[in-house]
């Protein structure tokens, strides 16, 4: 028998191996933080740009259009309201500057967006002319003062007014600009009370608006011209001088789509005085 199968009285076996030494911890560098810190934020910072931050917030506009050339597009803004029973049609040009034009417009050029009849004219002496004062490119064609309404087209302003006599004729001739008169029917923002002698007719407008802008404004009902300027001033204008109206009397105006929208007889048998307040493309506006 094997002595190690002996055990004497005073002696102990132990079964099995000796326990093995647990293993020291080791210290990690401080380093792998920093760089398990850093991974997290860049990564974290990539999830945001490509999933989040790339997103526009809901219900964000549209940004303005960067091109130049739609931004300054001419065309008119066309709107229609009725007040006190007067139906009114609003024509505001965009980007364009009026002028006046001399002679019959058997076509409406393409680069015209708005025009429309201005002063009046008639016969005297057997000879058609334009009533009251009238500029044309600073050459003066008539004197009258037969009515207090005017407007005066410069190189740096258009000015509307209500005065008999007003620097703004010689100005225009001095500049090579543009007069003519006209009755006046807001002034300040207040109605021009006219004659009553004035049949009801159909009734156009040279307008300006409280914010600045410049238009036409007319009616496609036959109504007095106190009636017509009442409507207006309510209608936000402040200085007014009546078109030609009446039927025969042209309007034209090309809104944004490009379509042309005119009123009156276009192929009428008019007089060479006939004269018309026309808004050019400001790019071809002389």
């Amino acid at each position: 028998m094997d002595r190690l199968d002996n055990i004497g009285e005073n002696e102990i076996r132990i079964i099995g191996s000796a326990p093995e030494k647990e293993p020291k911890p080791q210290k990690r560098s401080p380093w792998i933080y920093f760089i398990i810190i850093a991974a997290v934020v860049v990564l974290g910072a990539l999830a945001w740009f490509f999933f989040g931050g790339a997103k526009e917030p809901a219900g964000k506009p549209d940004a303005a259009p960067t091109d130049s050339t739609e931004a300054k597009r001419a065309y008119v803004e066309i709107s229609d309201t009725m007040i006190n029973n007067v139906s009114l049609h609003r024509f505001i040009p965009l980007h364009a500057r009026p002028s006046l034009v001399m002679g019959v417009m058997k076509e409406f050029p393409s680069d015209c967006i708005l025009g429309a009849m201005a002063a009046d004219f008639g016969l005297n002496k057997g000879e058609y002319q334009v009533i009251g004062a009238f500029v044309h490119q600073g050459k003066m064609l008539s004197y009258s003062r037969s009515k207090y309404g005017f407007c005066a087209l410069l190189s740096d302003t258009v000015v509307m007014g209500n005065e008999l006599t007003t620097s703004y004729f010689e100005r225009a001739i001095k500049e090579g600009g543009d007069f003519f008169r006209q009755y006046a029917l807001v002034h300040n923002g207040q109605v021009v009370s006219n004659p009553p002698t004035h049949n009801d007719a159909l009734r156009r407008a040279l307008c300006r608006m409280k914010d600045g802008r410049l238009g036409i404004i007319d009616t496609d009902m036959s109504v007095s011209l106190d009636s017509f300027s009442t409507a207006i001033s309510q209608y936000g204008v402040v200085e007014a001088v009546a078109l030609m109206g009446s039927g025969a009397a042209v309007r034209w105006a090309v809104d944004k789509q490009g379509r042309r929208f005119i009123a009156g007889a276009d192929e009428y048998d008019f007089p060479d005085v006939v004269n018309y307040i026309v808004w050019r493309k400001e790019d071809t506006a002389q």
